[in-house]
């Protein structure tokens, strides 16, 4: 028997063994995270509409309602009782205060309790009304019968406080403060210093009768509601008068006729009929850059142009339900989320809304600029998550494809 020459060919590689183990895991995450992005829109679409009977658009006036809050909790002893003020922290948190309460108390931006304050134990909060947040989270407190505005930090530990006579509003930017009062308002510096005084208690030019309403613009402008007189006015940083217009029929001059109490008409009134303010109280600068103010006995929402004080128009209607108000006290702007926080007094509850045209940038912006700044941002985590892991699993298939190519060829 020849022999026969042998030619030893090197056995194929066996196939590499696919990783059932990693695999499982990497599926098992894969759905874990897409539960948890599906849990996170649940939330986000319960935010953006809360649940409960909708309120049609026309019965409210205009005003879009996102959601109400009552109480710390559901116990009768929580609930509000007549809130006085309601605005939004830097954070997006919403401070509130109530008359049961007396004191500060925060809320997360979708309505959840968070805590009280009620300033220090040897000096705790007295009848608490107005007051507002600044950018670095100071709570400043009006407390008319002490003549004073309280400052709390973040915490509730007291920053320090400064006497005004009979305070009723107050407003903060980066280096002022403005107090209104009964009788005029002051222009502070961050200090407490004053730097102006304007105003004395009376019915005549440069007089005031409750300045229940304050707001600051980006410039400096100061704008102040002076209730019973029913105007609105604007001054530079400095307090020097820009336009006043007199908004309504002024409470304060009523006249007895045949046993009847009756308000007449100003010779200087601008506003009149439906147009017509009755109760000017707290009031706001929203995105736009216009002046929002809270009229207590029509309880709407007055819209005003910045420049001039021309009227823009007017939101909200009166009722118990959701998104209407029943003696509005107070209304604030939060720009990130394009909504107002409203003290909606003998309702017992504060209300956030939004109103047309507030964000000063059409709807699609305001729309985008809500999305990236409001409750959607919960879902970035578990979205971000998501995508990594994806990327993960097609990286290592392709890398195994590569792998398997490359033995096929050799």
């Amino acid at each position: 028997m020849s022999d026969l020459p042998i030619t030893l060919t090197p056995a194929a590689p066996a196939p590499a063994k696919k990783s059932r183990r990693g695999r499982r895991i990497l599926g098992l995450t894969l759905v874990v995270l897409f539960l948890l992005l599906g849990l996170a829109t649940f939330l986000l679409l319960r935010l953006i509409d809360p649940p409960g009977d909708p309120v049609a658009e026309a019965d409210l006036g205009g005003v879009t309602w996102v959601r109400s809050i009552y109480g710390m909790s559901l116990a009768p002893e929580d609930q509000f009782l007549r809130t006085a003020s309601a605005v939004p922290g830097p954070d997006g948190s919403i401070y509130i205060i109530d008359s049961q309460h007396r004191a500060v108390m925060r809320f997360t931006p979708d309505g959840r309790f968070i805590e009280m304050f009620r300033g220090p134990e040897d000096d705790p909060l007295i009848s608490p009304s107005r007051m507002t947040v600044s950018s670095d989270g100071l709570m400043y407190i009006v407390e008319t019968q002490q003549d004073r505005v309280r400052v709390l930090d973040s915490a509730g530990n007291d920053a320090g406080s400064f006497n005004i006579p009979r305070p009723v509003s107050v407003a903060v930017s980066d280096d002022r403060i403005v107090v209104g009062s009964i009788m005029g308002f002051a222009i502070l510096d961050k200090e407490g210093s004053p730097i102006e005084i304007i105003g004395s208690r009376g019915q005549a030019d440069y007089q005031f009768d409750y300045v229940h309403g304050v707001a600051i613009a980006e410039n400096g402008n100061i704008f102040v509601a002076d209730s019973f007189n029913n105007r609105l006015s604007a001054y530079d940083a400095d307090g020097n008068r820009l336009w006043i217009v007199r908004t309504g029929m002024p409470g304060n001059q009523a006249d007895m006729e045949d046993g009847r109490l009756t308000v007449r008409e100003a010779e200087d009134q601008v506003l009149k009929g439906q147009d017509a303010l009755q109760l000017p109280l707290g009031i706001t600068l929203d995105g736009a850059g216009r002046i929002v103010v809270a009229d207590m006995f029509e309880c709407t929402l007055a819209v005003f142009n910045a420049e001039d004080g021309s009227f823009v128009g007017k939101f909200g209607n009166v009722g118990a339900e959701d998104g209407k108000f029943f003696y509005p006290t107070s209304v604030s702007y939060d720009p990130q989320r394009d909504w107002f926080t409203v003290a909606d007094s003998l309702n017992s509850r504060a209300q956030i809304v939004r109103i047309p045209g507030s964000s000063g940038g059409g709807d699609l912006v305001a729309a985008a600029n809500r999305a990236l700044t409001g409750p959607v941002r919960a879902c970035a985590i578990p979205l971000a998550l998501v995508i990594m892991a994806l990327a993960v699993f097609l990286i290592s298939r392709a890398r195994k494809k590569k792998q398997k190519d490359a033995l096929t060829t050799s």
